[in-house]
Order: C-alpha cells, then structure tokens, then sequence
C-alpha cells in the first residue's frame, strides 16, 4: 500500500514521485469526482423531496372533487356503496381514477357511515325492535 508519509509505492519500487502534471491531473480527477458526488447527493435529495411533497399533497382531493362525492355519499347514506355505472359517472364529474373512487369510498365508510345519523339511527331502531318487544322479528 501507499504511504504518503515515506514517499514508497508499497511494492518495492521506491519513491513514487509525480511530476507536476500528474498532481495537476491527479486533483483535477480528484476535484471532478467530488462534484460528481455532490450533485449525485444533491438530486437524489431533490427526488426525496419532491416525493414528500407529492405524497404530502396526494391526501387531499381538490374542495370541489370532494364535493361531488359527499353529494353522492349523502344521496346514498343508507347504503354508500356505488354501482359500477355510479363509478363510472363519478369518474367522469371528478376527473380521478376509479381507483381513487373506490378509495374515498373505502375510506369515507369506515370513517363516517357509523357515525352518520342517517344510517346508524335506522341500526339503532331494528335493534329497538328485535330487542325491545321480544318479539321474533330479526331486522339484520
């Protein structure tokens, strides 16, 4: 190995001296290595950053996207689950993907539709019924 401090290659060769233009060549390599580092480094920073931006941003529907959808959610409380055709239409009016529709369903159902006053009081009274009056009628 090389040790700069004796001046010998490790090898047996003696001193390993370089001409001024070879150190001049030598730091140059050196000093374009080093950039090329620092700007790999720095656009893989970019990219990451650009992807928390685009994942930060990617929870939100535009104001007016989330709309057209909560109107059908509330058209629908009793039972928020879209046809394909019903898809198909929310597709078109919004201008997302059927794979978003699908998901701001998913999602607005478990978040929501226990909590919806619509729904949860219809829950509320068939159970009233099955166990209020001891009767044999089963609403679920």
């Amino acid at each position: 190995m090389y040790d700069a401090n004796d001046g010998s290659d490790g090898m047996g060769f003696g001193p390993l001296m370089l001409t001024e233009g070879e150190r001049s060549l030598v730091e140059r390599v050196r000093h374009e290595l080093k950039n090329e580092l620092k700007q790999g480094y720095k656009e893989k920073l970019v990219d990451i950053r650009e992807e928390i931006l685009r994942k930060r941003r990617a929870g939100k529907l535009p104001g007016d996207t989330a709309s057209v959808l909560k109107a059908w959610w509330q058209a629908h409380s009793k039972w928020p689950y879209p046809t394909e055709d019903d898809k198909a239409r929310l597709v078109q009016e919004t201008g997302l993907q059927l794979k978003q529709i699908n998901n701001w369903f998913i999602n607005q159902r478990k978040r929501n539709w226990h909590s919806n006053p619509a729904s949860s009081g219809e829950k509320t009274k068939k159970k009233r019924n099955v166990t209020g009056d001891g009767g044999a009628e089963q609403s679920w």
